[in-house]
């Protein structure tokens, strides 16, 4: 393990102006279309550039952009993946101060991606001109990873997975308020299709009303599938739940409907499984007496890409030794907790790569009208960054 002067160095060498400055430059690119995260992706590219360090693209489904920058060590294996997303969801028309515009007032930067997650972004790519300007001697390769489609079913760090990363840990840099995040659980998407027989409205007794018989199939799910799903817990998640976000169906006013959808997920545990969910909901919708033909479909975004459960050990290494550089680094011993969204982590740590989550910013703001996060936090979380990077790369 590093000396604490030399960890001590590489703290120093954490520019927060600069940092601050890379991650106003990230937040005023508008990177909620595949356009936008490309020009994410190009200011990335020039910070790195500007200190030495190589990168990496990768296509993501045509039209994404993965980038990938590196540390090398003395051995190629890669000891810590930092990963990230340039992607966010479209502003809103509410917000207090222009989304694009990074306006810096109240000690923190304000608009849209500050939080999730251009701030956390910003710090793990200054973490990783830290250790560059420092020089310090690595024995294993340090990666950062940001990638495209995370808002859209984790398609980047699925791309990233499949072309081959492989590293000993990885940590995630969503926003946690600087706590580490060791499980959340997993989520899986389903469709259910109703079929029924339209007819002129003054003739319903010849037709099948296809959102009536909608209507039955969501009544059995919340009256006999959703409280089974307070059994079905978790000392760290508490329980599964599901939910049905959307509903469609019928033509016109005059006439009954001959087909209605509704889409239902769950948030599922560790020890769960998408074939357990399916086998769940068909037996829920098989004892719904109608004459309408019910069918159950995988979104296809869930087929494409696994979202399992995250669950790492409060003794995991990777937990302990975070935990550890966290409290020295900003002199409070980090919470460990649970997160309430799905996050790239999974995907890694299903890939076979023990992962955590550790951020800056509140989760609460994301996705908000007020979305915005502490200057002082990003900086906390860059010194956080590259002091853990620099151990892991020499230790593990």
């Amino acid at each position: 393990m590093e000396t604490l002067d030399a960890l001590a160095d590489i703290r120093a060498h954490v520019d927060p102006e600069a940092v601050i400055a890379l991650a106003r430059a990230l937040v005023s690119v508008p990177s909620h279309t595949p356009e936008g995260e490309a020009q994410a992706a190009a200011v990335l590219e020039n910070f790195f550039q500007q200190k030495g360090i190589p990168t990496q693209r990768q296509l993501v489904d045509e039209t994404g952009l993965n980038v990938l920058a590196t540390l090398p060590g003395e051995s190629d294996a890669i000891a810590l993946l930092l990963n990230g997303h340039l992607d966010t969801v479209p502003p809103s028309s509410a917000m207090p101060h222009p989304p694009f515009d990074a306006v810096v007032e109240d000690g923190k930067v304000w608009g849209r991606g500050t939080v999730d997650m251009k701030g956390g972004l910003a710090a793990m790519a200054s973490a990783l001109a830290a250790i560059r300007v420092a020089g310090l001697r690595l024995k294993r390769s340090i990666a950062l990873s940001a990638v495209a489609f995370e808002e859209q079913g984790n398609r980047g760090t699925a791309a990233l997975v499949r072309a081959g990363m492989r590293a000993q840990w990885a940590v995630v840099g969503e926003p946690t308020g600087l706590d580490l995040v060791i499980a959340h659980k997993g989520v899986d998407r389903y469709r259910v299709i109703v079929e029924g027989r339209a007819v002129h409205e003054s003739l319903p007794e010849r037709g099948v009303n296809a959102i009536v018989a909608a209507a039955h199939v969501i009544t059995a799910l919340e009256t006999n599938l959703f409280p089974q799903m307070l059994r079905q817990s978790h000392p760290l998640l508490g329980h599964s739940t599901y939910n049905i976000g959307t509903i469609q169906g019928g033509i016109s006013r005059n006439t009954v409907p001959d087909r209605c959808t509704f889409q239902i997920a769950k948030r599922w545990l560790p020890g769960d499984s998408p074939s357990a969910i399916r086998a769940e909901l068909q037996a829920t919708i098989r004892a719904v007496e109608t004459e309408a033909r019910v069918s159950l479909a995988r979104e296809p975004d869930m087929e494409r890409v696994a979202h399992p459960p995250l669950e790492l050990a409060s003794t995991h290494p990777l937990t302990r030794m975070l935990a550890a550089t966290v409290e020295r680094v900003t002199g409070r011993a980090p919470s460990l907790r649970t997160l309430p969204a799905f996050t790239d982590a999974a995907v890694l740590q299903d890939a076979g790569i023990p992962s955590i989550v550790f951020g800056p910013g509140d989760l609460g703001l994301a996705h908000s009208d007020d979305e915005c996060i502490p200057l002082s936090e990003i900086t906390a979380a860059a010194e956080v960054y590259a002091t853990f990077a620099v151990i892991a790369a020499n230790t593990i």
